[in-house]
């Protein structure tokens, strides 16, 4: 009798540990006899006598979610998962699983059954007119309500985040244009802002997109990752220089870290010799900078004012006079209107 009775405790054993292993996704109730739904005070409830329901329970094929007080919930539920909840049941022998639950999003129909969507859905948007609702209450559907697209997972929960589908990536909010949570979900389009890195989504088809964007009458670039790039930007052999706030393609004159550089209307960092009206002015061959003072280019010295300003004729240095050709070209060893300038273009007296 002892060694029975053991072994019955190890097949309970073996039995209970396989029902935390095995998924209870909606799986028809083997011990509905007696259950019933019940209306009481405006809500619904499943009960056996006085015991309610306060869990998921497949009835007749259609799934259901009764909350901690045993009403049946309608509309968008943020609810423990059906093989993790805290209360899922009831099960043969009466016995039931309880530990922490991981909450997701479900839709439920005005008669409380679980909507079953895989992929792509069109719904009413998330509100707090349909959000959070207890069958018999209020609940405003798409009559009502704006439609928004979502995208349910293989266990039928409301995917948020980033979902790769089909080639594109597209992005789920992780909460509502108001920053609250129980409005996030809907599939979002144009600029969206994923902790401190922007993205944009097409406006049709809220496809993530990449490359160059020409949005707003601004050029922006888009790397691979779909971050849109800020600061320098080097695409082949050419660089460019995106806003560091917001990420726009700079062009003209610009600042940046005490130096000035040229982008041309392309956005395309100038270098060398540059003219601008009928004034020159000379950018790093490398980095492109702006110079000023003394540079050698082309074994030819030439002078650029504190503007970057190329200078012409005769100008003075520390106290020295200089000649410059209409070229800009320092004269060296020559005489310039009857003035000597000696090897270093110094006008000798």
């Amino acid at each position: 009798m002892k060694f029975l009775k053991k072994m019955m405790q190890v097949a309970l054993a073996v039995f209970f540990f396989g029902l935390l292993a095995t998924s209870t996704v909606f799986a028809d109730d083997l011990n509905s006899e007696g259950w019933k739904f019940v209306q009481e005070n405006g809500r619904t409830y499943y009960k056996k006598g006085d015991i309610k329901e306060t869990a998921w329970r497949v009835i007749d094929g259609k799934t259901y979610f009764f909350d901690y007080m045993g009403e049946m919930v309608v509309g968008w539920q943020y609810i423990p998962m059906p093989d993790e909840g805290s209360t899922i049941g009831p099960y043969p022998n009466g016995i039931r699983l309880e530990y922490m639950p991981m909450s997701k999003w479900y839709y439920f129909n005005q008669d409380g059954v679980l909507q079953e969507f895989v992929g792509w859905q069109q719904l009413e948007a998330k509100d707090s007119l349909n959000v959070g609702k207890k069958h018999g209450e209020g609940f405003e559907g798409p009559e009502v309500l704006k439609l928004a697209y979502y995208y349910f997972d293989q266990d039928h929960s409301l995917k948020t985040g980033w979902l790769y589908d089909q080639s594109n990536w597209y992005y789920l909010a992780k909460t509502g244009s108001s920053g609250k949570d129980y409005l996030g979900g809907e599939k979002r389009s144009g600029w969206i802002k994923d902790n401190s890195t922007w993205y944009y989504l097409d406006p049709t088809t809220a496809a993530m997109q990449t490359g160059w964007q020409y949005l707003g009458n601004k050029w922006y670039y888009l790397r691979s990752s779909g971050a849109m790039a800020t600061g320098w930007y080097q695409d082949g052999s050419t660089w460019y220089y995106l806003d560091a706030q917001n990420g726009d393609m700079k062009t003209g004159w610009v600042s940046i870290n005490g130096y000035w550089y040229y982008l041309r209307s392309s956005g395309a960092m100038a270098t060398g010799w540059y003219q601008e009206g009928s004034t020159w002015y000379y950018l790093d061959a490398e980095n492109g900078d702006m110079k000023t003072g003394w540079i050698y280019v082309d074994n030819t010295w030439y002078y650029l004012r504190s503007s970057g300003a190329m200078v012409t004729g005769w100008f003075q240095v520390n106290g020295k006079w200089y000649y410059a050709y209409s070229s800009g070209a320092l004269a060296v060893n020559t005489t310039v209107g009857g003035y000597y300038v000696n090897y270093n273009g110094e006008w000798v007296q």
